[in-house]
């Protein structure tokens, strides 16, 4: 990733006195020059040890998936037979609340890709965020528990943990947006100092025979240029997902208080009743989009809703729509929608910024190909760090020549 731009620079100090410098050698001496290499460099430097570990176990997670089901830790549940009814979410939740008294629900989560489970987050009485909720797994047909573990305490889930925060909460969140802000960074920097000086190249040639760093710097443009646009992309969709927590709270604090405003006034009391069914609230939610199918349905005075509503995310059913949601805020009382609110440009980035950075929108192909460029990557990192350190002997040892000649005169 960082590499020190300095094969010109060397090749006109050793060009005989009186020689003509050509026009990149001018670029060289330039400000922009002096200013893109000490960016490129520094930046490098600074970040490579962190985006080596955020390489690693971003590939871990690529395949997240497949290593749960590997493990053993993925949830199944037996295929219903033909015709078999959902059991009414009421009935769902009944049966997680059973599996720890004195929780209360906070939030229903329905699975595309596993339409026959349904997650159930349960909280202590009175809390509105998810902060030690504890997930339940439901078989939507039966009604029975599904063994499965806390996915934040499985291995992919701690390795997620330790990319998506080093273990730090919001503050390990903004510490790995900084990085890849500073992989950016370098990565444009780096175009700008090598663009000119591949000109006179053949594009992929590997000098050979003469010397080790020229070769691993011939490797380093090569592979760095073939790899230039997935590194932006996914250092950018991280500078993305590490502001997703602000973003959200940003929402909460505007639209959601909007909401609230709007559609607000006394909360209804769940367990008192009657209020609407839950299916209801879902099927209301639906009937209101057709075609979108729920994904999240959170419990009025939850911090993400009113003290009145649920809030019902919607996936589309095709295209983009399906990595983007749109909120419908549903009466506990009737099941009455009283709007259909779409996410702000700001979620909507966050939203289609994950698919980007991880690739788990194109099945195994598109896998393969994220892994292969997140490797190339790795090796850039290194031998770019290596190209630095290596150059650390030369100059000590072209310091002490000068000394020891001077002292000579």
């Amino acid at each position: 990733m960082t590499q020190p731009a300095h094969s010109v620079a060397e090749t006109t100090a050793q060009r005989p006195p009186g020689t003509a410098a050509a026009g990149p050698v001018r670029f060289t001496t330039s400000r922009a020059f002096r200013v893109g290499l000490w960016l490129h460099r520094w930046t490098g430097l600074i970040a490579a040890p962190f985006f080596l570990i955020l390489c690693i176990t971003g590939t871990i997670l690529i395949f997240h998936e497949e290593i749960d089901e590997g493990l053993g830790y993925a949830a199944h549940a037996e295929a219903p037979a033909p015709g078999t009814p959902e059991r009414p979410l009421s009935e769902i939740v009944a049966a997680a609340k059973a599996v720890a008294p004195g929780r209360q629900p906070l939030a229903l989560v329905f699975d595309a890709d596993h339409p026959e489970r349904v997650t159930v987050s349960l909280v202590e009485p009175g809390a509105r965020t998810f902060d030690g909720a504890k997930p339940v797994v439901i078989d939507r047909y039966r009604g029975t528990t599904i063994a499965a573990p806390d996915p934040r305490s499985t291995p992919t889930g701690i390795i997620l943990t330790l990319h998506a925060n080093w273990f730090l909460g919001l503050p390990g969140e903004l510490a790995g947006g900084v990085v890849a802000l500073l992989v950016v960074i370098c990565l444009v920097s780096g175009v700008v100092i090598y663009g000119p000086f591949i000109r006179g190249l053949a594009f992929g040639l590997i000098r050979r025979g003469r010397g080790e760093r020229l070769r691993q710097r011939d490797l380093h443009n090569f592979l760095g240029t073939v790899t230039l646009g997935w590194a932006l992309l996914v250092s950018a969709t991280g500078v993305t997902l590490a502001l997703g927590d602000i973003a959200l709270k940003v929402w909460q604090a505007t639209e959601l208080q909007r909401l609230a405003a709007a559609h607000g006034g006394q909360g209804h009391d769940l367990a008192a009743g009657p209020g609407a069914s839950l299916d209801a609230v879902r099927a209301a939610a639906e009937a209101a989009k057709p075609g979108w199918r729920t994904s999240l349905m959170l419990y009025p005075g939850s911090a993400f809703s009113t003290g009145r509503h649920f809030t019902v995310l919607l996936l589309g059913p095709e295209g983009l729509q399906k990595r983007l949601f749109e909120i419908a805020l549903v009466d506990a009382a009737d099941a009455r929608v009283a709007e259909i609110a779409t996410l702000p440009w700001y979620l909507v980035v966050t939203q289609l910024s994950h698919p980007l950075h991880f690739g788990d929108y194109g099945g195994l192909p598109l896998k393969l190909l994220w892994t292969a460029c997140a490797w190339f990557t790795l090796f850039i990192t290194g031998n770019g760090a290596w190209l630095w350190y290596a150059r650390r002997p030369r100059r000590r040892t072209s310091a002490e020549a000068g000394r020891g000649a001077g002292q000579a005169a």
